[in-house]
């Protein structure tokens, strides 16, 4: 792995070195992921195609995908969650 310095400017701009740029394709107005972990800062480029396949999938869980079970829970059976409580806790649920 080579390690190359870049320098932060008085507004903030970091410059990705030419040959980076090149090897991962960046043009002028990609749009990067800024992810933060403890001391690291990781630039990723952001991958449209992918958003947009999750995208898809969330319109599908949310909206088509089969009932997993045909009745509900009993009360005090913690092993099946209600597909309300699914869907709520994984953020697709609209209400």
């Amino acid at each position: 792995m080579n390690y190359l310095v870049a320098i932060i400017d008085k507004y903030g701009r970091v410059l990705i070195p030419k040959e980076v740029r090149e090897k991962l394709g960046l043009r002028p107005n990609t749009a990067l992921d800024v992810i933060v972990k403890g001391d690291d800062i990781i630039l990723r480029p952001r991958n449209l195609d992918l958003e947009k396949r999750i995208s898809e999938l969330s319109e599908y869980l949310a909206y088509e995908a089969p009932e997993a079970f045909v009745n509900e829970p009993r009360e005090g059976d913690s092993k099946w969650l209600s597909r309300r409580y699914c869907l709520k806790k994984l953020g697709l649920l609209r209400e």
